[in-house]
This record gives C-alpha cells, structure tokens and sequence, in this order.
C-alpha cells in the first residue's frame, strides 16, 4: 500500500519505508512454489468473500498464532504480551478479518495490474527497504536487490527477527527508523 501510495501521490509522500515486502508484482509475476507454499496466506486471504471469513472467525487465535510464528524465527514470547492481547483483540473482530481479506484480494487484482502499469517508474522521495534477515522474503529474494528499481534514493538494512522483527526486535528497528527519518525529514510550510 505504502508502494502505491508514493507512485500514486508522490507529492503526499517525503519518505517511504517499506517493511519485510518484495514488490507486489514482482512476488506474483516470478512466484516460486517455494515463496508459494511459505507465503500461501496471500492466496487464501485474497479468496472470493465470505469463504477465508468463514474459516478465519471459525478459529482467529490458531489461524493468526501460525502466521505469526510460521514466517521466520518467531516464538509467541518475541510478543510484548500486551502487544499480543491487543493482536488477539483486533483479530478477533469480523470486519477486521474482512478488511485483511480485502487487503489481500486488492494485491491480486487491482495493484498487480497497477504495478505491472507502472514497472517503469521510480518512487523518487528517500526509501528504506527493511526485512527480518531471519524472515522468509530474507531466505527466498535479496531484498534490497528486488526493490532496487522501483526505489531512486533507497537505504537497506537487515533486522534481526522474521516477518515480525519489529515486535522481535523493537529497539534495533526504532533506532535504524529514526536514524533514517532524521536524516531525510523536512520541514513543511
């Protein structure tokens, strides 16, 4: 979202950081049955509704509990347990379940089409690439290489943890976050 936001309205945007992603389009058009298998969420989730819906709210806690410890080197105690109450509060509600859904069905059909429209243009405001260097997309894409195109002015860093690392590794990912926003912030008039 945050990829389309910059190309669709770049003048709104100073900065632009994107977090354990590789390009939509390039995920979906270059799928290997490996990034499948591990990343099968994206195909379910984007499924005709009400059917994930119906699965999901069956059971929310076992269905969000595997993802969050399914996509690289996570344990329910890298989870500040508030942090994890407030998870389990917000996935428990339907229209939660929905708009995640939704999310994902709009990646397939509207923004895959959209980027596939715009493979020759560049995010030109400072971007930071970050990704869980123990995470899936770390094990499967050089992760700053697949972004490397679509990104003018990019930054990367690795950080320690999966999908995840912000909740693994807050600390590390506040002060690579700051460090960057410090540096590229500009004053509005």
């Amino acid at each position: 979202m945050a990829h389309r936001l910059a190309l669709d309205a770049p003048e709104r945007v100073e900065t632009l950081t994107v977090m354990d992603i590789v390009p939509t389009h390039l995920l979906l058009n270059d799928l290997s049955r490996e990034v499948a298998a591990a990343y099968y969420h994206w195909f379910f989730l984007a499924q005709p509704y009400p059917f994930p819906e119906r699965m999901i709210v069956a059971d929310p806690d076992s269905y969000f509990e595997r993802c969050l410890l399914g996509w690289g080197a996570a344990t329910l105690e890298d989870f500040d347990p508030d942090a994890l109450a407030a998870y389990r509060h917000a996935w428990r509600q339907p229209e939660t379940i929905r708009g995640m859904c939704a999310d994902y069905r709009a990646a397939l059909t509207l923004d895959f089409d959209l980027d596939a429209a715009d493979l020759g243009r560049q995010v030109t405001c400072p971007a930071l690439v970050l990704y869980g260097a123990q995470g899936v997309m770390a094990d499967h894409y050089d992760v700053p290489a697949t972004w490397a195109q679509r990104l003018s002015q990019m930054e990367s860093a690795a950080i320690s943890g999966g999908h995840f690392f912000v909740d693994q590794s807050p600390d590390e990912t506040v002060a690579t976050l700051k460090d960057f926003l410090m540096r590229h912030s500009q004053t509005r008039g």
